[in-house]
């Protein structure tokens, strides 16, 4: 299986690639970003190709023959929640939104394999596709602008998705509070607010690797629902 990691130097996207280096059932990773990626353990490392994008925009000719006829993607680029406060919207846009969908272009019309691509993007427990909501209710924990703008972007990959005839499938994984590895001594969650779900790190991302090689549950994935899944296929990955 040809995976993709979409932001393989974050929180999340740095346990998707140390799982997936240790998964045999992957046999060829593609992680896109902005930064080059570490890797400590070097075993696996000659199934990894890297790919330090500065316009995640723009693809050139090079970087579409190293993601062509990939079978998943793991999705994690975007501005985190509380940077988003600070960074200008612009940017916050670019980033998180345009980056996106100019990725599952790229992936889905490079896609030559005769089955649909699997697209899972890590979105929030928040995200709802109501736009008619009062996006104004979130302006203590974010932007209501980049709220809303969220919202929109999994609206825009389901009609993406619907509209590729067949060549790619959509899940956008809705995680809560994300939590550190559960083996570190002492570790003390911080103060969740009252109503948010928790999920582990390693079982976030055992359940969304498991979607890309079986196939997609559900979309959108509730944080109950990843919880359950990453638990059972933790010990597939680890």
């Amino acid at each position: 299986m040809k995976l993709v990691i979409g932001g393989a130097t974050g929180f999340v996207g740095r346990e998707v690639l140390r799982q997936a280096l240790n998964s045999p059932e992957i046999t060829s990773i593609v992680t896109i970003g902005r930064r080059p990626v570490t890797v400590v353990d070097s075993t696996n490392i000659a199934k990894l190709t890297d790919i330090v994008m500065e316009d995640g925009e723009h693809y050139s000719e090079s970087d579409i023959e190293k993601i062509a006829n990939a079978d998943a993607c793991i999705w994690t680029i975007a501005v985190a929640r509380t940077k988003a406060l600070t960074t200008p919207f612009d940017i916050c846009k670019k980033v998180t939104r345009d980056y996106t969908l100019a990725g599952i272009d790229a992936l889905t019309k490079s896609n030559n394999k005769g089955k649909p691509l699997r697209f899972i993007y890590m979105s929030g427990v928040a995200i709802s596709r109501d736009m008619n909501q009062d996006f104004r209710k979130w302006d203590k924990t974010t932007s209501p602008e980049m709220h809303q703008l969220r919202c929109m972007l999994e609206i825009e990959l389901v009609s993406y998705a619907s509209n590729s005839k067949g060549k790619v499938e959509i899940c956008c994984v809705r995680p809560g509070y994300i939590a550190g590895d559960r083996e570190i001594p002492g570790w003390v969650p911080p103060n969740i607010p009252e109503g948010i779900p928790q999920i582990e790190r390693r079982d976030l991302v055992a359940a969304c690797l498991k979607m890309g090689i079986d196939g997609i549950e559900k979309d959108p994935l509730s944080n109950d629902d990843a919880v359950r899944i990453g638990e059972e296929a933790l010990g597939r990955f680890g």
